[in-house]
């Protein structure tokens, strides 16, 4: 999500809503599902994309235009992954990966230490320590493996703040502040300097402007 540092620009909307791909048995790798959502709006000219998005550079979306856009697309939002229950990733934790072979270490020694003290009087303890430090280290390691998915996790979805809740766009030649989540393809979308930028977005014009990118790319600005 880019940071505008400008006095003030309008940009349009211009990226299309592809159907999703059906799902496949085995899965395909990133580059071949990119390949399958063109974007080619970068390449256009500014007339190339009013044509495609029946827009107007000057006054916008008419409203009739733009509800049907946003019937046929659906809202301006990520759809957010399926979630996980909590307690799940800590059964994962616990039970996963190395943390099996542990388990099974104490499970043999408290299996072992069993037996000794069915079999003898006075069986020696090693089994059954030996067992409850192999226990603790797993347990401990799991919940520390926990706290840390969890932390990672919070830090992820605190990038969703990072999206604005509004938007001010051109529709009929008059400026409307709407939710975010309505912004549709051919929108003309006007942001001033600090403002976050709603959509993928087409630069129609521009007056000293300034996009931060450092959160997703190596570069700290990009000027227009």
């Amino acid at each position: 999500m880019g940071y505008g540092r400008s006095d003030s620009y309008r940009v349009a909307t211009t990226q299309d809503k592809a159907k999703s791909p059906k799902k496949k048995k085995g899965g395909k790798d990133m580059d071949e599902l990119k390949k399958e959502v063109p974007i080619t709006e970068h390449k256009m000219s500014i007339e190339e994309v009013c044509r495609k998005f029946q827009t107007d550079c000057v006054q916008g979306l008419t409203n009739a235009k733009a509800a049907e856009y946003l019937i046929r697309d659906g809202p301006n939002a990520l759809t957010p992954p399926p979630t996980t229950p909590e307690w799940v990733k800590f059964c994962r934790q616990l039970f996963g990966g190395f943390s099996v072979l542990l388990w099974t270490g104490a499970i043999l020694c408290f299996l072992a230490y069993a037996i000794q003290a069915a079999t003898e009087d006075d069986p020696a303890g090693d089994n059954l320590y030996l067992g409850i430090v192999l226990t603790a280290v797993v347990v401990i390691t799991g919940c520390f493996s926990y706290f840390q998915e969890a932390k990672s996790s919070k830090i992820m979805e605190s990038f969703k703040n990072m999206v604005p809740q509004q938007a001010l766009v051109i529709r009929e030649g008059e400026k409307v502040q709407i939710n975010a989540e309505e912004v549709v393809g051919g929108d003309l979308v006007e942001v001033k300097g600090g403002d976050r930028i709603p959509a993928d977005i087409r630069v129609v014009s521009a007056h000293g402007c300034k996009v931060h990118t450092h959160l997703y790319t190596t570069s700290k600005t990009v000027t227009c």
